[in-house]
């Protein structure tokens, strides 16, 4: 079976705790593929996450909803390419 090269990039909104904001901002672009977008005073976070599969998409959604101080973490859109 062929290779198929593939990108995927998807967005979210978080919730967090004001204490917690720098930490998870910081751990989002830790991530490859990962970028901040927004944030509100109230603690929302608007993100994007870049990969080339959606199961590290899933992988680093898992990863960032246990980060403490992630009150709710919710999926907004998702889109793939394939070549």
């Amino acid at each position: 079976m062929p290779s198929v090269d593939e990108y995927h990039v998807a967005s979210f909104v978080a919730q967090v705790l004001h204490q917690e904001l720098a930490n998870v901002k910081q751990h989002i672009t830790t991530l490859p593929g990962g970028e901040v977008h927004a944030q509100s005073e109230t603690g929302k976070i608007v993100f994007t996450l870049e990969a080339s599969t959606h199961n590290q998409i899933a992988r680093d959604m898992d990863v960032l909803k246990d980060l403490q101080g992630v009150l709710s973490l919710a999926p907004v859109y998702h889109q793939y390419t394939s070549e």
